[in-house]
């Protein structure tokens, strides 16, 4: 009779453990399919610089070598002259990448000078065209 009562009891205990994991999994499902794109959303429309408003061109200047481009666009955002933002998009001429490097915050102007092949200071923040990028956001 008490082998009886111990396969009982841990039968009772089993059925009462399977609910638990059931809302933990369900929680846990719930919390991921929020989450994910929550966080997807966030990081394209704040921190990627793949996603910057369009502008419009102020400046265009090839890189000594003539191999790349640098394009300076004006960001006006909603119309107001005190939301002006700088955006500056590299450009391989050989294929026509583009790419941005530069988002400059509560800027009206561009300084551009290209220090050699592979340099470019943009507003005095001088960047490697292979590997830098300049975010005002990440500052």
């Amino acid at each position: 009779m008490i082998h009886l009562q111990r396969f009982v009891n841990k039968a009772s205990e089993e059925l009462k453990k399977k609910p638990l994991r059931n809302m933990l999994f369900t929680l846990f499902t719930f919390i991921l399919a929020l989450g994910i794109p929550t966080a997807y959303v966030v990081y394209t429309q704040f921190y990627s610089m793949n996603h910057l408003p369009e502008g419009v061109q102020i400046i265009s200047l090839a890189s000594p070598n003539k191999k790349y481009s640098i394009s300076i666009y004006k960001v006006e955002k909603n119309g107001a002259a005190a939301n002006v933002s700088i955006r500056g998009e590299l450009t391989k001429v050989s294929t026509g990448n583009r790419k941005n490097i530069y988002w400059g915050s509560k800027e009206d102007n561009a300084d551009v000078e290209w220090k050699d092949s592979n340099h470019v200071s943009i507003n005095d923040k001088v960047l490697d065209i292979r590997s830098d990028t300049y975010d005002w956001r990440r500052e």
